[in-house]
């Protein structure tokens, strides 16, 4: 007895310990995310979503579901603080599963549900017409002769009475339930008419598991890569050939032409343009060149020459214009500020430039172009020179200017 004893008190000690060892369950938590940041890549961009969630205590996972499906899974990076220590752990994303549409199937049920509809309507067409009838024999029936003209008794009357209301409620008893059902028909049929109708999912869902010591507010960060943006180099160059009282001078602006169809809206946001190519990795640039020319002035001509001959006389209108009075030739022109252009602020890295676009900005998915300034330079061209951007890891541009 006694060792029976022991050993009951042995399996009643493991038992306890296991259901106290045994974890307990994520709780799903629910999430909706904003962009942020953008970086954009001549072959891509990075894409940063702001998650601010209250979250409970212990383990929890945090479900996101309004991720563009065209985003690289891989790189997927999540960072952020909160009120508590806290612990991420792992990160999935899928795509929301859609149920497979019988649309045969889907026909057929809702066939037999317009059946039933008609069904339902022709025992309500056949109640109305039983009601219509009853009202009119209580009308046009005489209430007190008979057929020889003599007083019908009152329990006679009674009869008709109690028959015609009868007639009436049953009449109404029908078309209620039967308008209760083809209501409920209707319903039914909408939604089977939506699930006909169903689209695929448009969105990805990011699910992240958090662990918090206790109750806090957090601030999370996903960062992510997408392929379908990019942003190309635009140059502006002003050539001034020069004059005797002023040198030759080359102005050169740069701008990015930025472009994305990544199905997601970029709605006031940070918007920077790295010089990094995401697909080429750590392989040197091909480096090609642009090559700008321009007309020769044409050649000044002999005093007295055939070509001055030809020109016509300058007419009544030239000839008063020559002989305007001097105070009018005087006055001074009110003085004007010119506007400024926004410009980009230049980060330089050891392998990057990335240029950070003052403010917020906001570009559509499928909009179009939008570009954006960088700097403005002033160069001196000397015959043939090369006008490079600044930076080892900017595409260079050869202009030539022919003297």
């Amino acid at each position: 007895m006694r060792i029976t004893a022991k050993c009951l008190a042995t399996t009643s000690l493991v038992l306890v310990t296991t259901a106290f060892a045994l974890p307990s369950w994520a709780a799903d938590v629910d999430a909706t995310s904003a962009i942020d940041t953008v970086t954009v890549y001549p072959d891509g961009a990075t894409v940063t979503r702001i998650i601010t969630v209250d979250l409970p205590s212990g383990d929890s996972t945090l479900v996101a579901k309004d991720f563009p499906l065209g985003l690289d899974t891989s790189s997927i990076r999540v960072e952020g603080e909160g009120g508590a220590k806290l612990t991420i752990g792992t990160i999935d994303a899928r795509t929301p599963r859609a149920a497979p549409v019988n649309l045969p199937e889907l026909d057929k049920r809702i066939e037999a549900l317009n059946d039933q509809r008609a069904d339902l309507q022709g025992a309500i067409d056949s109640a109305n017409a039983r009601r219509k009838f009853a009202e009119h024999f209580a009308e046009a029936s005489p209430a007190g002769i008979g057929d020889k003209g003599e007083a019908r008794p009152i329990a006679e009357w009674r009869t008709a009475f109690a028959a015609v209301g009868e007639e009436i409620a049953s009449a109404d008893t029908a078309v209620r339930d039967a308008t209760r059902k083809m209501r409920e028909i209707d319903r039914q049929i909408a939604q089977l008419e939506v699930e006909r109708k169903a689209k695929p999912p448009s969105k990805l869902e990011v699910r992240m598991d958090i662990a918090a010591p206790a109750a806090a507010k957090a601030t999370l960060r996903v960062t992510y890569n997408v392929r379908n943006a990019r942003w190309l180099p635009l140059y502006d160059a002003r050539l001034d050939t020069g004059a005797k009282d002023r040198k030759p001078q080359l102005e050169l602006v740069r701008r990015a032409e930025i472009t994305q169809s990544t199905g997601e809206d970029w709605s006031n946001i940070t918007l920077g343009v790295s010089t990094v190519r995401v697909s080429r990795g750590g392989s040197a640039p091909e480096l090609g060149s642009l090559v700008a020319q321009y007309p020769q002035p044409p050649k000044p001509m002999a005093l007295g020459a055939a070509s001055d001959l030809a020109r016509p006389a300058p007419t009544v209108r030239q000839r008063s214009a020559q002989f305007e009075p001097m105070s009018k030739l005087a006055e001074a022109p009110e003085p004007r500020e010119r506007a400024d252009e926004q410009q980009a602020v230049a980060e330089i890295g050891d392998f990057q430039a990335t240029f950070k676009i003052p403010g917020r900005v906001s570009l559509g998915a499928a909009e179009g172009a939008k570009a954006h300034r960088f700097d403005e330079r002033a160069r001196r061209p000397r015959g043939a020179r090369s006008a490079r951007n600044g930076l080892d890891c900017l595409p260079r541009s050869q202009l030539q200017a022919d003297r």
